[in-house]
């Protein structure tokens, strides 16, 4: 009995929970919809990851909070809730946003018809693209990274994906005989990640970029250096050339 009347004065809280779960949720709907129409022809995806890298860039990962980057892209914070797990897929979606179209259309194989050494050249020359405050955004995950593993977990596995993809170039190149087969592919990958972040830096800190022929010459020979010696030659050390 006594049980009894406990379920049924909880029943009432337990309906009142759900109605205001409910209400809320109606409520971000609406607020979507409505700002949606405030704002004709403007995407909500696009607000809150522009939204989401004010606030990162301007108070650091630990001190931007998901409340403040709602109210500048205009909705509740359940709607970024119920598009994103929290801060730190926040914060990566917002690097994936500034990351120039070119570069991503080349990994996710826009270039599929060049041999690959010309795709690894291309993307070597769009390291120069305008970055919009993506290089700051990215360095600001590795910072944060170290103090937060869920953040850490997801930028990991999301290097490790381009990882892969470049492997596959890399492995592409040595089927065709454009790279020496002799090189470790692990290593060649390492290479392209190091020059990548080395221009991430560069940028961070504000220093001179190369002029874009100089920089495409010089990516050029160290992808053509990959090749090894030409056919029939050996190269040893001290060797006059």
């Amino acid at each position: 009995m006594i049980r009894r009347k406990l379920a049924l004065r909880s029943r009432p809280v337990l309906d009142s929970w759900i109605i205001t779960v409910i209400i809320a949720e109606v409520a971000d709907q609406e607020t979507i919809q409505t700002d949606e129409a405030r704002r004709p022809g403007d995407n909500l995806t696009h607000r809150l990851l522009h939204a989401a890298a004010e606030v990162f860039a301007e108070k650091g990962y630990e001190r931007a909070g998901v409340a403040e980057i709602a109210r500048r892209a205009g909705v509740t914070t359940g709607a970024i809730y119920s598009r994103y797990g929290g801060k730190a897929e926040l914060l990566l979606e917002a690097v994936d946003h500034h990351v120039p179209d070119s570069i991503d259309n080349i990994l996710n194989g826009g270039s599929a018809a060049s041999p690959p050494t010309e795709v690894l050249s291309s993307l070597g020359d769009h390291l120069l693209d305008p970055l919009d405050g993506g290089h700051a955004l990215f360095l600001e995950a590795v910072v944060a990274a170290r103090r937060d593993p869920d953040l850490a977990d997801r930028l990991r596995r999301r290097v490790e994906d381009v990882d892969r993809r470049l492997g596959k170039l890399v492995d592409e190149a040595t089927t065709e005989g454009l790279t020496d087969p002799g090189l470790d592919e692990q290593s060649v990958v390492r290479l392209a990640h190091a020059i990548g972040f080395g221009m991430l830096l560069t940028r961070s800190m504000g220093l001179e970029l190369p002029a874009a022929e100089n920089w495409h010459e010089v990516i050029n020979r160290v992808i053509t250096g990959l090749a090894g010696p030409p056919t029939g030659e050996t190269a040893t050390a001290g060797d006059p050339t």
